[in-house]
């Protein structure tokens, strides 16, 4: 699982209530697909999710965010957009942008006209807002809308480390490079893997083992497993027929996560329209 960091200078039409960082941590390998940033205080701050955007929830119905431009502003797949005379608007079985029609009958003393609700958009996590019935539907039921985000959100106060699932998010996921500790000494992961495997600073892959040091040196060397996040590593200090050097094993566990120092291309494109 890895993240690189990837700046760039995202302009979308605008989202209510949140607003794309410039720049992200994207995944790769395992983690493809992925995007870690601050999404604000109405999202629990720093999150991992695959959707750059929150979702609306109408009915039980889940809509997705859609990015074309509806008055300058993104629209929800299902039904929801903004409109130049009400605002906010759900409505189905018309096109994004369609302004809907509201009109009195004095004679029959009811509104005729388009059936839509016009609505604010909730503020973040656990937040709804009313939906206000017009046209042949104003005098009927109100309802909610509210707003999920299937995402990871830092169990902690650094930007590193362990993501907890929220909404509908399963499992834990992580940010940053594993940090192991043992003898005194810190073995960071490596961002990418050389001939099929990590490397963790002097924890190396070499002649079919796990090794620290140089196997067949006279001044000894130590053999093991490939560090886990789960449980720790022993490596046994081992030295050749003869040697008289001395040693003791070292003991390695997981003890944080960190940014790392490498780096790599990140290919930056550009896009006329968003739809």
């Amino acid at each position: 699982m890895s993240f690189h960091y990837v700046p760039g200078q995202f302009r979308t039409p605008q989202i209510p209530n949140f607003v794309l960082p410039d720049g992200m941590w994207c995944g790769e390998g395992s983690d493809a697909g992925y995007y870690a940033f601050d999404a604000g205080s109405n999202w629990g701050g720093r999150i991992i999710t695959k959707e750059l955007c929150y979702s609306l929830v109408v009915g039980g119905s889940v809509l997705k965010p859609s990015f074309s431009s509806i008055n300058g502003y993104i629209h929800w797949s299902g039904g929801v957009w903004y409109t130049q005379t009400w605002g906010w608007v759900y409505m189905t079985g018309m096109f994004p942008g369609y302004e809907p029609l509201e009109d009195y009958d004095p004679q029959e003393q009811k509104y005729t006209g388009d059936a839509f609700y016009t609505l604010s958009i909730p503020s973040g996590n656990g937040r709804t807002s009313r939906m206000t019935p017009h046209g042949s539907i104003r005098e009927g039921e109100v309802k909610e809308v509210s707003a999920k985000w299937t995402r990871w959100t830092a169990t902690g106060f650094f930007e590193f480390g362990e993501y907890e699932p929220q909404d509908d998010a399963t499992g834990t996921r992580w940010l940053g490079l594993p940090r192991f500790r043992g003898g005194g000494e810190y073995f960071t992961r490596s961002l990418e893997k050389t001939n099929g495997h990590f490397t963790y600073g002097r924890i190396r892959y070499a002649s079919g083992k796990w090794v620290i040091g140089e196997p067949g040196s006279d001044a000894g060397w130590h053999e093991g497993a490939e560090p886990k996040r789960d449980g720790s590593v022993t490596f046994r200090f081992t030295k050749p027929e003869g040697s008289e050097a001395t040693g003791t094993d070292i003991t390695v566990s997981l003890y944080d996560h960190v940014k790392g120092d490498e780096s790599g291309k990140a290919y930056l494109g550009e896009v006329a329209i968003w739809r």
